[in-house]
């Protein structure tokens, strides 16, 4: 398990409050996803910084008892997200944080173990806020039979899922991702990334939610069956706001149980 740095001043990251936060997808793929989630959550927390060299390559070798092609494979997938970049004669620096890729998964999840939960949850909602909203009033003005024939799905499976494992995640998930696609706007599929990493958080801080927040889904998707934009709009906007609250009372109560 990596290591939690605390930092003066901020209260304790979710990762630590949360033991099996770093058990989210199991036992480690293999060598090459333990090189490359070691390394970014290290850069994240800014143990591995734009003004601090970065690790020599034999040096990680050595680290991670890997061969040269592995450690080359993970410099190369960080460099896709933005976390590095290697030059011929200058060779692998540290980017700062506004080149960092922050809607892929893994980066994001890096954030949440690094950052105090309530910095994290009010940046992925205030950003959800913002865009969401938007996108279910499209929706409701763009959506095809077949489109909202897949929200009406998405809906029936969260109606039927437990809330005890994964099937709930994968249902409330689709329902947000079906109305991204009914909006007809293709940038706006890179937020199903950002949706994705808070439904999985959510759920495990707190499985009542899913429970709570279902009629509300339910409206927001009968304005969009009914193509009524604004209805659509103010309804995910609610659902949003109603759930922030709510996860906010959770990590406060996990905040104040710690020792």
């Amino acid at each position: 398990m990596m290591m939690i740095v605390k930092r003066p001043g901020n209260k304790t990251p979710m990762a630590e409050q949360d033991p099996g936060f770093h058990e989210r997808r199991g036992p480690k793929r293999n060598l090459f996803a333990h090189v490359v989630e070691s390394l970014g959550a290290r850069i994240v927390k800014g143990e591995l910084g734009p003004a601090m060299p970065f690790p020599r390559e034999a040096d990680l070798c050595v680290e991670f008892g890997a061969s040269r092609s592995v450690i080359r494979e993970a410099v190369k997938a960080l460099a896709a997200r933005g976390l590095i970049a290697s030059q011929t004669r200058i060779g692998i620096r540290v980017l700062a944080p506004f080149n960092w890729n922050l809607l892929d998964a893994d980066v994001l999840n890096w954030r949440y173990s690094a950052m105090p939960p309530e910095q994290f949850y009010g940046e992925l909602f205030e950003i959800r806020r913002m865009i969401e909203p938007a996108a279910a009033r499209l929706a409701a003005r763009r959506r095809s039979r077949r489109e909202i024939a897949a929200i009406a799905d998405a809906f029936a499976r969260m109606s039927r899922a437990s809330r005890v494992d994964r099937s709930c995640i994968e249902a409330d998930l689709s329902f947000h991702r079906s109305i991204l696609v009914a909006s007809h706007n293709a940038l706006l599929l890179q937020m199903g990334n950002l949706i994705a990493v808070g439904l999985d958080i959510a759920h495990r801080i707190s499985a009542e939610s899913f429970v709570v927040f279902l009629p509300l889904h339910e409206t927001v998707y009968d304005a969009i069956a009914r193509r009524d934009g604004e209805a659509a709009e103010a309804a995910m906007q609610h659902l949003l706001s109603e759930t922030h609250e709510f996860m906010r009372g959770r990590i406060g109560a996990l905040s104040t149980r710690r020792p």
